[in-house]
């Protein structure tokens, strides 16, 4: 292909984003693109007045970052260049160049690009340099070879997330695609009048420092909310690149500098999540000339501490339960809302902020559950701001419309309101991601964004490429109403649960790791299962039973294929585990550390589709309960009795209770008053585990009985606490009230005897 017209396209783009203040896209495929778009950088160099700061991502294989020699070996002195390994792209979220350079040939990440393409300012370039077309698709990315789950192969791998990368290339204005091998020029210019971008005018040190208008309200709402006299929340919401973590961060310079709390908490799902929050933080410290003392982790700030005031950074669970006035958390439609709701009972004024499009959309979700509960509480003030104006780049953006569009990062589920609901005509399938209709996709997709699912780009790249991984859809009349995504495990060989047992990981397997490595049950390797990765109904439709139809749907399925089981991995909470349990599934497995960013336990659940899985059910249900009832003291002692009883309930197990002599004269004793607790404590607990272990059809005791003998006896809590939690006034007399009615039926059932 003759270069110049490589060239005058470059010169075009160019030209289009410095004349209109906006964005553009150029993607080059070929042998040699990398060489020709670092050397055409330069040109834009030329257009452009003063430095050119330009960011070059790649990676890094074998200690070499791949392109770097080429790259720098073509720029001139006018550019100035950032090195970036896929690996840290987090680190650039926050920053801001003139130019993106990314070379594809070797790893392709959708968190990447989701990440780095949003670094760019307006009048900038996104320029992306691939392989031979030919080449490209016959070969994997290294993201793409992590997605190979065995017994598939290499070969399984699907390349749909190329390919619908370079069909979101095509007549889009804005965005060109050039392929050297064929001389294919793709792309469509767009109007270029000057699109100026709204600047704040605040007026002082931090102030000043503000982009727009909106970061000036945030900065602004905070100060005001701050001296209100009642419980106070504030809730921010905006799209991505909005600049709502560096208003949080000046606004929070403001109220240090005013001396009056001692310590503010921050939080957000990773310490990396307050990078930019703490960045502008201390950037508004500066301008107003205080000093300050910091303490890193790992490069990042957890702690900045000026005069009497220190803002810390907490994990969401633990700054739930930390005391401090002020509590503020970014990305807060990644904490589950029962966190929240901790974090706004333990502070005076509540921040929320959270993305509802864009990289970390889930923001959805975070408005439908949260924030309407949080307008009907009585008794708080509550202010909202919505966020809408771009930081970097004019609104309208192509480059940011294109992102979105690639990566469903603005989809939302299709219109339906609950009496349009026919289930004569609900339709349950397969869906090829690939192939199924584009607004189909956006539904389905939209599903998972008003759901409490974290989004992130690299779910879609999973969904469309990774040959264990199908999607599933409940729809009517062309909506979906239920978003379904499995991943296919088991099928191992019995070498390869030998080596689980030593602690590999199959990649893709992770209830079949957790029954070889936690409990030693080579032979469930063996059996073929799903495992539900995401379940979501539509909001407008929970409640009607859709979850439990699609269920029964997708174990009929799985019997048609021969099938051994159907599974999921969920954080445990009450209301999800009455889900699985009334659809008969089979707790089989807890972690045993709580998630850092939810604050909940990972429970496993299957429900066996033939007599050899059921056996073997058994069998890890029954070691699954003796488990969880010996640890319930120690490493569950935090968990919470309604979860615990929840997962101790289902299935029976046809064992005889056996009490010491001794065991049962105290307990006999107990009954009649001559003997305290502390003296019939192992009694109570043998009763208890039996009780629990043995199962019945009619449980003598009601669910909230059961979860006070689960956390008194079984986790060892303490009367005041016992009291408190379960609001009763006399906690011994109720127990052993509950104790007695519990002997009498092992009296009726047992032929006890005391």
């Amino acid at each position: 292909m003759d270069p110049k017209v490589v060239e005058e396209v470059f010169e075009r783009v160019s030209f289009e984003a410095l004349k209109s203040g906006e964005r553009r896209l150029l993607v080059v495929a070929g042998e040699g693109s990398l060489d020709l778009l670092s050397r055409l950088v330069n040109r834009y160099a030329e257009f452009k007045e003063g430095k050119t700061q330009l960011l070059y991502s790649n990676t890094n294989v074998g200690g070499e970052f791949l392109g770097l020699d080429t790259v720098l070996g073509n720029l001139g002195k006018k550019v100035e260049p950032t090195i970036l390994d896929y690996d840290d792209s987090e680190e650039a979220m926050g920053g801001t160049w003139d130019v993106l350079l990314a070379d594809f040939s070797v790893q392709m990440r959708a968190n990447d690009i989701g990440r780095l393409v949003e670094t760019i300012r307006g009048g900038g370039l996104v320029l992306f340099s691939i392989p031979s077309l030919k080449v490209w698709f016959n070969t994997l990315t290294l993201f793409q070879r992590k997605l190979v789950s065995p017994p598939f192969a290499e070969r399984d791998v699907k390349q749909a997330f190329k390919r619908r990368f370079i069909c979101k290339l095509q007549d889009r204005p804005g965005v060109w695609f050039i392929d050297l091998d064929s001389g294919e020029v793709k792309g469509l210019p767009r109007d270029v009048s000057p699109r100026l971008m709204p600047r704040a005018r605040g007026k002082g040190p931090v102030r000043s420092l503000a982009l727009t208008n909106e970061q000036l309200k945030v900065m602004d709402g905070i100060t005001d909310m701050a001296e209100k006299k009642g419980k106070c929340a504030m809730v921010i919401v905006a799209d991505r690149g909005r600049g709502k973590s560096a208003a949080l961060g000046l606004g929070l310079s403001l109220l240090v500098a005013r001396g009056i709390w001692r310590r503010i908490v921050v939080t957000a799902p990773t310490l990396s999540g307050a990078k930019t929050l703490f960045q502008f933080l201390k950037m508004g410290l500066k301008a107003q000339g205080l000093r300050f003392k910091e303490i890193l982790r790992e490069d990042m700030t957890t702690k900045i501490s000026s005069g009497r005031c220190s803002v810390v950074y907490m994990s969401p669970v633990r700054a739930a339960e930390a005391r401090a006035k002020v509590k503020v958390v970014d990305e807060a439609a990644s904490i589950p809302t029962y966190v929240l709701f901790s974090i706004l009972r333990s502070s005076k004024l509540a921040i929320f902020s959270t993305t509802v499009h864009g990289y970390e959309g889930a923001g959805r979700s975070f408005s439908l559950r949260f924030l309407e509960r949080l307008r009907r509480m009585k008794g708080l003030e509550l202010m909202e701001i919505r966020m809408r104006t771009p930081i970097r780049y004019p609104e309208n953006d192509p480059v940011e419309k294109w992102l979105y569009d690639f990566l469903l990062l603005d989809a939302e589920p299709a219109e339906i309101k609950e009496e349009e609901l026919d289930p004569e005509k609900l339709e349950f399938s397969n869906m090829d991601v690939e192939k199924a209709p584009e607004e189909i996709l956006k539904q389905f997709y939209g599903i998972y964004v008003l759901a409490h699912y974290r989004n992130r780009p690299n779910d879609l790249a999973l969904l469309l490429d990774a040959p264990h991984h199908t999607a599933w859809a409940l729809t009517q009349d062309n909506k979906v109403l239920v978003s379904v995504q499995l991943a296919e495990e088991g099928k191992l060989l019995p070498a390869m649960a030998e080596e689980m047992l030593k602690g590999w990981e199959p990649p893709g397997h992770m209830i079949p790791n957790r029954m070889v490595l936690h409990y030693g049950f080579k032979d469930f390797a063996r059996l073929w299962g799903w495992r539900i990765v995401r379940i979501a109904t539509h909001p407008s439709l929970q409640g009607r039973g859709l979850g439990s139809l699609v269920l029964k749907e997708l174990e009929d399925k799985a019997i048609e294929r021969g099938m051994d089981w159907v599974g999921a991995g969920f954080g445990a909470s009450p209301r999800l585990l009455n889900f699985w349990l009334k659809n008969g599934f089979i707790p089989i497995h807890i972690s045993p550390s709580r998630n850092p960013t939810s604050g909940e336990f990972s429970v496993f659940v299957i429900k066996p589709l033939n007599n050899r899985t059921w056996k073997m059910a058994e069998g890890m249900s029954f070691e699954f309960k003796n488990r969880l009832l010996g640890s319930l003291h120690d490493v569950y002692f935090t968990l919470s009795p309604s979860v615990a009883r929840l997962l101790l309930t289902p299935g029976s197990f046809k064992i005889r209770l056996k009490l010491s002599m001794s065991q049962r004269r105290r307990l006999k004793g107990y009954l009649l008053g001559t003997h305290t607790y502390e003296m019939t404590a192992d009694a109570i607990r043998s009763l208890i585990q039996h009780y629990f272990l043995r199962g019945w059809d009619e449980r003598p005791l009601k669910p909230w009985e059961e979860d006070l003998v689960v956390a008194k006896t079984l986790q060892g809590r303490g009367w005041d606490l016992i009291k408190r939690i379960f609001k009763i006034d006399k906690p011994l007399d109720v127990y052993r009230e509950i104790i007695g009615r519990l002997v009498q039926h092992y009296v009726q059932k047992e032929g006890l005897t005391l």
